[in-house]
């Protein structure tokens, strides 16, 4: 068996830089960029949930005294809508994929690492 090392070094010394073509988009399929391309504008232009989950403040997600937080759900909101009020200490707001997060938010813990009581409460595993 040969080393991490010499088996870099063996890579290293076979590989060389593919050439650069420019080729129509469509002609694309399969290629690999040569350059980085940065867009001109963040898209979405706002932070968005990656997740179905609840959004709340990342100190609120810690045990209290051995036990998961119970945390009041104060409301939802879904993709394509905006929050009616931010989420505060002590508090979640469900939160679904592509939405926008709720002023107030820092964290979104995506569903199936919670559990609930209920459509006012909730609490992270």
């Amino acid at each position: 068996m040969i080393s991490v090392e010499e088996a870099l070094q063996r890579i290293l010394t076979e590989i060389a830089p593919l050439n650069i073509t420019q080729v129509p988009l469509p002609e694309s399929l399969g290629l690999v960029l040569a350059e980085d391309v940065v867009a001109r504008e963040d898209i979405p232009p706002f932070a968005n949930s990656a997740m179905d989950g609840f959004a709340l403040l990342s100190k609120d997600s810690r045990p209290r005294d051995g036990n998961p937080p119970r945390l009041r759900v104060t409301g939802g909101v879904a993709a394509g809508y905006v929050a009616d009020h931010p989420v505060e200490e002590g508090t979640a707001m469900r939160i679904m994929t592509g939405a926008p997060v709720p002023p107030g938010a820092d964290t979104v813990i995506q569903v199936e690492l919670t559990r609930s009581e209920g459509p006012e409460s909730a609490w992270v595993e």
